[in-house]
């Protein structure tokens, strides 16, 4: 009887304030798609180096980058300092080990963990929501639905990459921050210090763009109201942070050493950077473009808010208060500022101003993004990186929420047409349905039903077609080479490097040691090794083609596409498996056997 009584007053509860239950049920949504399925594809290549040097951190204590038969290390060695320990931040290797300890050596245990941190940041994304706009519950579900929901935001989270923990630290960051500033307890400010190192040690770059923009948002909105013992004790934590940083980046070279991940692209650069001044203004162009391209920020959406702060701006000082009465005009009232809100009905307002906070947080986190990407955006047709600019998106997400509540306060079912269109196709995108980079192909349409099918289909790769044929067909020990790309390579290794070895994977010119590398394996170098196997992924090695063919004949030319589509941006991605278009995957063996 009691127990029917509960239930009984559970549902009157979940009927008189439906939308804490719904955003509960768009959560266990979203972590259906984090993890379903989390095999269902091969590595791609920054999943791979992740892969490998994590399994490398089991089985020999260390972030180092030869597992005693084949080198991972980056263009010509360039992401390995002298005792062959990876450059990069190593917290992504840690949390791709812990899943490795769980799940074994495969794409799930790879992946687990990092889809696992997503679905926290997802969490803590709903505590600052319920931070910054407590008393709407209805905005926050549209908002959460938005983020949660995001085609984009789920590939990124199931990746064996920095991007769920990177998401997670921003997250925590801003939940902590504003958990101190209400209580005024040291313990949020050690912790927020504690997520400062695990954003930085996360990922140098974004980590850094996410403090700058925490601490730029402090500045500008509460800098006045800050007391001296404050200031302080954020620059204490501030400084703590930056010395351990550099010091971690200068034990490993990248700062003060010879060490340039980035090596390998600098081919592609089409000349020199333009002037510093001229370089700022160009990212923050690419940036403010391809942002639309991607329909992270819906152009009919902002182009909305930004007539609707504008109107706010004009009528009152304090938009937040701005009160819709029906469809009539909207009429302000008086109170205090800050976070606080006046009591009314769930959804009688629109606090444009809180929300407004958000969206700042997130147009500062891509600002300084854009400021440290070393993307070389004065090539013909360059786009910026948009991995780094994934801890922004669940904040600037909350622009379309927004603009869903205002509908639903002048007609539910206009509101509806316009949240289901927003949430499951690009529709705000700018061009609508951008080809992909690769293919050409129409690929920025119903990218959330796409992402639901795709993830419960086995997706076909070059890498799997290739490792399964040289499985198959090669000998213990053989030598493979593979000459178009390190990335390449580096996926194979995943899968077969414990049955060849790949060889030519270095030149005179690495900045690794003669010594230690001429120890561990010659065949390394270029020149002193003949391949029993060369793979080709993509166009044919130009005049070196016909050459190659006297000694070496086609064993096979895999009907499959030759580039990794499964990479988690959505202007890179491909839904389902794409054709060949061409001959463009080739598997050369010696006609002649080693002997």
């Amino acid at each position: 009887m009691k127990t029917r009584v509960r239930i009984r007053d559970t549902l009157r509860q979940v009927r008189a304030q439906p939308y804490p239950a719904l955003t509960a049920g768009v959560f266990v949504m979203a972590a259906y798609l984090c993890l379903a399925n989390l095999n269902y594809v091969t590595v791609w290549h920054d999943e791979a180096s992740v892969f490998t040097i994590a399994r490398n951190l089991l089985e020999q204590g260390d972030i180092v980058g030869w597992d005693g038969r084949n080198l991972l290390a980056g263009p010509n060695g360039n992401t390995l300092n002298d005792d062959l320990r990876d450059i990069a931040p190593p917290v992504q290797y840690l949390v791709t080990a812990a899943g490795f300890t769980l799940f074994g050596f495969n794409e799930t245990g790879a992946r687990a963990f990092h889809a696992l941190a997503g679905l926290l940041a997802l969490a803590f994304f709903h505590l600052v929501l319920r931070q910054q706009i407590p008393n709407h519950p209805r905005l926050i579900f549209f908002i959460f639905l938005f983020v949660a929901c995001s085609a984009q935001l789920l590939l990124y989270f199931r990746q064996a990459r920095y991007y769920g923990v990177t998401v997670l630290c921003m997250m925590a960051a801003i939940y902590l921050y504003e958990h101190y500033w209400r209580t005024k307890r040291l313990l949020p400010l050690a912790a927020l210090t504690g997520v400062a190192l695990l954003a930085f040690f996360n990922h140098y770059a974004t980590g850094t763009a996410t403090m700058l923009a925490l601490g730029t948002w402090h500045v500008l909105l509460r800098a006045r109201t800050t007391t001296l013992r404050e200031w302080l004790a954020f620059v204490v934590g501030g400084v703590f942070t930056v010395v351990f940083s550099l010091a971690w980046v200068v034990s490993l070279g990248i700062i003060g050493g010879t060490r340039d991940p980035l090596a390998g692209f600098r081919a592609y650069d089409h000349g020199p950077a333009p002037e510093p001044v001229t370089l700022i203004f160009l990212k923050l162009w690419v940036c403010f473009r391809d942002m639309f391209t991607a329909d992270w920020i819906s152009w009919p959406v902002c182009l909305w808010f930004a007539v609707i702060g504008l109107l706010a701006w004009r009528r009152t000082t304090k938009p937040e208060r701005i009160t819709y009465k029906g469809r009539g005009a909207p009429s302000s009232t008086g109170g205090a500022g800050g976070s606080t809100q006046p009591v009314h009905a769930a959804g009688s307002e629109l606090p444009l101003r809180n929300v407004s906070r958000i969206l700042l947080l997130g147009g500062l986190c891509v600002l300084f993004t854009t400021l440290l990407s070393h993307t070389p955006v004065w090539r013909p047709n360059a786009q910026l990186d948009f991995r780094y600019f994934v801890p922004a998106l669940p904040l600037l997400l909350a622009m379309k929420g927004l603009f869903i509540e205002w509908l639903w306060q002048r007609s539910k079912a206009v509101a509806t047409a316009v949240l289901t269109l927003l949430l499951f196709t690009s529709a705000g995108a700018s061009p609508f349905n951008a080809p992909n980079n690769l293919t050409g192909q129409r690929t920025l349409g119903a990218h959330l039903p796409a992402f639901v099918r795709e993830i419960h289909h086995t997706y076909r790769t070059s890498t799997k077609v290739v490792s399964d044929y040289l499985l198959q067909n090669a000998q213990t020990d053989d030598f493979v080479e593979v000459p178009t790309h390190f990335s390449d390579r580096d996926t194979l290794t995943v899968y077969i490097g414990h049955h060849v070895r790949f060889c030519n994977v270095l030149d005179d010119l690495t900045p690794l040691p003669p010594v230690h590398v001429g120890r561990l394996a010659p065949h390394l170098y270029r020149g002193r090794c003949v391949p029993d196997w060369i793979v080709i992924f993509g166009e044919r090695l130009g005049a070196n083609w016909q050459t190659l063919l006297h000694d070496y004949e086609i064993a096979a030319q895999p009907d499959v596409f030759h580039y990794p589509t499964q990479r988690p941006e959505i202007i890179w991605h491909a839904f389902r498996p794409l054709p060949a278009q061409g001959p463009f995957l080739h598997i050369l063996r010696r006609r002649s056997p080693r002997l």
